[in-house]
């Protein structure tokens, strides 16, 4: 490994090491993850993951730095939207649907969580990947408050709820595939409607 963050790991390398993890994560979660299914996601050696990495869970944390930042961008990509429409496509990205090509790891990272609290490698960068979710969702909807879309609401507060409701519906919806999508649609689609200043 070349240091204990990653850091010096080749950004080629970097970025197909954590594809091989989402995509192994995602098949297997994290209980039942090992380097050889990473490894057969990277289509080399569990040696060669040694080498930029000393464990699983350091591979982890590189895969959720990246994450992080990608999430940010996907949530905040389109400044050509409006507001309501980026909040709502957001919406449509955090509250996922059992068959969603995105739900697998959606369920990992929840049981990620769930060790967090035990867990300094992976305490941090899930840290990072929900707070770039809130910061995301806070601006989109500081945007809209200033704009006039939406009517005066704490932009944080907002932002904690729905990244509240979309993380726990991973758990009823995704994980036990609970028949509630239509249902959870409705609720958010609401309450994104009652953020409008003109609703």
């Amino acid at each position: 490994m070349d240091d204990e963050t990653g850091d010096s790991v080749p950004p080629d390398a970097k970025a197909e090491i954590a594809e091989a993890i989402g995509a192994a994560l995602a098949k297997h979660g994290y209980e039942r993850l090992t380097t050889a299914k990473i490894a057969a996601e990277y289509d080399k050696s569990e040696a060669g993951l040694y080498y930029h990495y000393d464990s699983k869970d350091e591979m982890i944390a590189a895969f959720l730095d990246g994450a992080a930042a990608a999430q940010a961008a996907e949530l905040t990509d389109d400044d050509r939207e409006d507001s309501e429409t980026r909040l709502r496509a957001a919406c449509e990205r955090l509250f996922v649907a059992p068959g969603d090509e995105r739900a697998g790891l959606h369920v990992a990272v929840m049981e990620l969580l769930s060790h967090a609290p035990y867990n300094e490698t992976l305490r941090d960068p899930l840290r990072e990947l929900e707070g770039a979710t809130l910061d995301a969702l806070a601006d989109i909807i500081r945007e809209g408050v200033g704009d006039g879309t939406f009517r005066e609401v704490d932009p944080d507060a907002t932002a904690a709820f729905l990244l509240a409701a979309a993380d726990g519906s991973t758990g009823f919806h995704v994980a036990l595939e609970m028949d509630v999508g239509a249902d959870l649609r409705r609720g958010w689609s609401a309450y994104v409607d009652s953020l409008l200043a003109d609703g």
